[in-house]
């Protein structure tokens, strides 16, 4: 834990919460530590969730089988990313997902339950900061989640994909840029299978809209993406 306070420091979670005040959190609520090789699992589905976890390294993905036995997956969370932070504040805390390692990674969970309820008069002050931090992090997630369904409203595939080029693109200020995740991450976030999301960048290439490699995307014809998102 000691090693990591510079890192916990700089995180959302923990904006404007100094070290020995993190580390006083973290003693009081007994927060823990776990390291996991890739590919083990850190939380099965239907399990009850009780913590928060903030990746400290590597990088996690939730993931789950579809109606025809494929695999799914749901999210992906790298470095400094919080995951089961919904679930550990709400009323329904049992995961719909398994949550697993995709590389070696370590782990801090924080019971969001005890620090949203229970009072530390010796740290009310980074308690509260703490508190406001959490709550600022479920209204992104909430805000996401909009995002997201507004995506799929979109007609087609190209459109759908389009229009999550174009929300990179004007949130990174540049045609080129790099997706965050894997390309069954991006077809998961867009509800189609892997070969799919190929197919159609294929043809986005030869049409010359974009250049794709891997996660790596250059926008050549933005307005024809504008014209595909229908924006």
């Amino acid at each position: 834990m000691e090693n990591y306070l510079p890192l916990l420091a700089r995180t959302a979670l923990f904006d404007g919460i100094g070290e020995n005040e993190i580390r006083t959190l973290c003693e009081t609520f007994r927060c823990r530590t776990a390291y996991y090789p890739k590919g083990s699992t850190i939380l099965k589905r239907d399990e009850t969730v009780d913590s928060a976890g903030l990746v400290l390294t590597g990088g996690v993905q939730a993931e789950r089988n579809g109606a025809e036995g494929e695999l799914r997956i749901v999210a992906r969370h790298g470095a400094l990313s919080l995951f089961g932070d919904v679930l550990a504040v709400s009323r329904r805390r049992k995961s719909p997902v398994d949550v697993v390692a995709v590389e070696n990674t370590e782990v801090l969970f924080l019971p969001l339950g005890a620090i949203m309820r229970d009072e530390a008069p010796q740290c009310r002050a980074a308690l509260s900061r703490l508190r406001m931090n959490l709550l600022g992090a479920l209204a992104d997630k909430y805000w996401a989640l909009n995002d997201q369904l507004e995506l799929l409203r979109a007609p087609s595939l190209r459109a759908r994909l389009a229009r999550r080029l174009l929300a990179e693109r004007r949130r990174q200020g540049s045609d080129r840029f790099t997706l965050p995740g894997t390309r069954e991450t991006l077809a998961a976030e867009l509800c189609v299978n892997r070969s799919a999301l190929s197919r159609e960048l294929g043809r986005m290439q030869r049409e010359g809209l974009l250049t794709a490699r891997r996660g790596d995307f250059v926008i050549r014809d933005a307005e024809a993406l504008r014209r595909a998102a229908g924006e």
